[in-house]
């Protein structure tokens, strides 16, 4: 039966994304804002797919550390979910991404409009510097940022240290870091066909004010990520 569930789902989710991206595609010639916009819209329908479905909801602690002024949010990267449901929570979200993902067609395309930040990590110190000052930009211009700090999918319960390039961001973006942790793995787990039904939890952790040194914030990073992947971990056990 979960079998049948998943592939049910898994054809629905993916031709939805396909139809809207092409139905989006226009979307490029006009104000970003109508780009943002299209973004939230499938995120919240694909929302409704994934809990009606695919029996996986989610609940959100702690939603006060959304933040509505400028702020970077480091967000656990488990899954394909947090990719693309939980942009709706965010205010015109920018990404922090591989370059590689803007060679997508349609995804690319809309994504570039979107300003996301592609990082060519070919291009090392160049092209996290390039990165930098394109986050300076968006924190200016109102958008929140979104990075993954761990710089690739990992597995539900592990914990890896951070990649230090959020530090940077933080540093000189000058603005505070809410630390973003999930569960989804548990339930949509990565390069997974089959999803489990259950309910994600997303914990937005208090803020990592500004003015800190680059050490001390990667310490508090770490920290905050370290203790609630193994809270979480304690919970489901």
């Amino acid at each position: 039966m979960l079998l049948v569930r998943s592939l049910i789902f898994n054809a629905m989710f993916f031709t939805t994304i396909t139809g809207a991206l092409f139905l989006g595609m226009p979307l490029v010639f006009f104000d970003e804002k109508y780009v943002f916009a299209f973004w939230k819209y499938l995120s919240r329908t694909l929302n409704f797919i994934t809990e009606k479905i695919g029996g996986i909801s989610f609940t959100i602690d702690n939603e006060q550390n959304l933040l509505q002024g400028p702020a970077i949010y480091a967000l656990r990267h488990e899954s394909t979910w947090e990719t693309l449901i939980l942009i709706h929570k965010f205010k015109d979200p920018v990404f922090v991404l591989k370059k590689e993902l803007l060679s997508i067609p349609l995804f690319g395309a809309l994504s570039r409009k979107a300003e996301a930040i592609a990082i060519d990590r070919n291009q090392g110190i160049k092209a996290l510097m390039y990165a930098v000052r394109r986050v300076e930009k968006s924190i200016k211009n109102g958008h929140h940022v979104v990075i993954f700090p761990e710089g690739t999918r990992s597995f539900p319960g592990e914990y890896v240290p951070l990649k230090r390039g959020i530090a940077m961001f933080y540093e000189r973006s000058n603005c505070p870091v809410v630390p973003v942790v999930h569960n989804a793995g548990t339930f949509w787990p990565r390069r997974g066909f089959i999803k489990k039904p259950g309910r994600v939890s997303v914990n937005f952790l208090p803020p990592i004010a500004a003015g800190l040194s680059k050490d001390e914030f990667m310490d508090k990073l770490n920290d905050a990520f370290r203790q609630e992947i193994e809270r979480m971990k304690f919970l489901e056990g």
